[in-house]
């Protein structure tokens, strides 16, 4: 037996033909046809967790460690919108999360029905498709909108929006009926056709190219190492969010800002730094070509060239005799007193190459320029601000218990997003350390807050003083608090299955250590 509404089976059927395995559904009543489609073809593993806007980040995660499709239920009305950030960052990230959302027959939105709103093509224009279906639509009208939506998914490996009216009854059910057989993608033919034949010819005459890498997935990150032990002639300029920022071949992208290239290969997502940014910008380059099977970034206003290739096409220029080398610096690390950056420097350096590192944003992120690791990497950075970290790494450490998983954030991150353990099982296998100055710290690195009034500064500085201690308990979670060096290197050493480790630390100070550590490396 399965739901009487046949488009809701033959969509929970597509989605298993998918390869979809996992699917996160938060309660209600309207989506009831698929929890109990789902439940009738036994292929998922089927989740519950209450917070929609968590439940989407869980299942980034989710997705992101194991590159396959997650899928995310919900009810009506504003529940959808609860999803919106994490298909916003699903969508410039380049994660294929599937968002189901149930809905009411046409006829009765805005006619005063409850939890109830145009749910329609809601997600435009942040999704690779977007599906309308009726209960009533017959089998070839969901076979060929399905297929468009899974198909766009896996070209472009973005998020997919699939909004389903039912009516009541809700709760009927019936005889499966006829199958449904899409096609396999991998027998279609890609709109974007074949890569374009990647021969550089912007690169001729070029005297000086500099090789740049954003952030990248762990998967391309391990590509690039590859060229770089090729013994290239070149440097690569690194984002902390590559993920191979500590190769002798890499420098910290800032170190560009030395060098005047005349032309840019770049590959990988965005760059935390603005300034290189701004100085390219300013060298007026009009020959920049970025690799990436996906997307392009024209950061430098530069009439950009896309090549569809990976990054691992890199090795073909290991030689190239008019790349920028750049020698790399033996960076002087001091001895750091307790702080943020000291906190920090000792999770990571305490963690094993094996181990799945999660970071927040902020100042988070970049404390990883001055202590780089080759670790498995992964960070929130395709659009969010401190947005779902928690609930990413918690959904992530679920679906690869075979590994160590450990997530840094600041203060601010950790309370926006703590209902990421509002959840009926949580990973062992997940180490939480809260970096807790009390205050919204990147904005004390930001010059120009110190030019506004002491309103203002509050406003930016949004103070807490949370009990971190009862939070965790209510969770469930192991507590552990320290404030010094020698109290957070006993935490490292005791591993209890999943723990939060909450740093104690002081602004003031902090600020004075972070510029020890840019005077000790720059």
């Amino acid at each position: 037996m399965t739901t009487s509404k046949n488009t809701a089976h033959w969509t929970l059927e597509a989605l298993a033909q998918a390869g979809v395995k996992h699917i996160v559904f938060s309660p209600g009543s309207r989506n009831a046809p698929l929890i109990i489609a789902a439940e009738a073809l036994g292929t998922f593993e089927m989740m519950v967790l209450g917070d929609e806007r968590s439940a989407a980040f869980h299942a980034l995660g989710r997705s992101q460690v194991t590159e396959a499709p997650v899928a995310i239920c919900c009810t009506s009305g504003s529940a959808l919108a609860n999803y919106y950030p994490a298909v916003l960052e699903a969508y410039y990230a380049h994660v294929p999360l599937i968002v189901l959302s149930a809905d009411r027959p046409e006829e009765r939105i805005n006619k005063g029905e409850g939890q109830t709103c145009v749910q329609r093509e809601f997600y435009e224009p942040h999704v690779a498709a977007s599906v309308q279906l009726h209960e009533e639509d017959c089998y070839e009208q969901v076979q060929a909108a399905l297929q468009y939506a899974l198909q766009a998914m896996h070209f472009e490996m973005r998020p997919i929006h699939l909004n389903m009216a039912f009516d009541e009854p809700l709760y009927e059910q019936g005889e499966a009926p006829k199958s449904i057989q899409l096609n396999s993608p991998d027998d279609i033919v890609t709109k974007y056709g074949l890569p374009m034949s990647p021969n550089f010819p912007l690169l001729e005459g070029a005297e000086s190219v500099a090789v740049i890498a954003g952030q990248l997935s762990p998967k391309d990150s391990q590509a690039v190492r590859a060229v770089l032990e090729a013994e290239v002639n070149w440097t690569l300029f690194a984002d902390p969010m590559s993920g191979v920022l500590d190769h002798r071949s890499a420098v910290r992208l800032e170190e560009i800002m030395h060098h005047r290239p005349k032309a840019i290969i770049s590959i990988g997502g965005q760059w935390i730094n603005k300034k290189p940014k701004q100085y390219l910008r300013s060298l007026g380059i009009d020959h920049h070509i970025h690799l990436d099977r996906f997307q392009c970034w024209d950061v430098l206003d530069a009439e950009v060239e896309h090549l569809r290739v990976g990054p691992d096409y890199l090795v073909n220029f290991a030689k190239a005799s008019q790349f920028i080398q750049a020698p790399k610096k033996n960076t002087i690390v001091p001895d750091l007193p307790w702080s943020d950056g000291a906190a920090f420097q000792m999770i990571v350096e305490s963690l094993g190459t094996d181990t799945v590192l999660h970071l927040g944003n902020s100042s988070i992120a970049r404390y990883f320029n001055y202590f780089p690791n080759p670790v498995r990497l992964y960070g929130n950075r395709g659009v969010s601000g401190i947005d779902g970290s928690l609930s990413t790494a918690i959904g992530a450490a679920l679906a690869d218990p075979g590994c160590a998983h450990a997530v840094i954030l600041g203060d601010q991150s950790f309370l926006y997003d703590h209902n990421g353990l509002y959840a009926p099982e949580l990973p062992q296998n997940l180490r939480i350390y809260v970096l807790n100055n009390g205050v919204g710290g990147i904005f004390d690195w930001l010059s120009g807050t110190a030019k506004t009034g002491s309103e203002a500064r509050r406003v930016f500085a949004n103070a807490q003083d949370v009990d971190f201690a009862g939070l965790s308990a209510a969770f469930g979670v192991v507590y552990k608090e320290v404030s010094t060096k020698e109290a957070l290197e006993q935490a490292l050493g005791e591993v209890n299955g999943i723990e939060l480790v909450n740093c104690k630390t002081n602004q003031n100070f902090n600020l004075k250590v972070f510029k020890m550590l840019q005077d000790g490396i720059s």
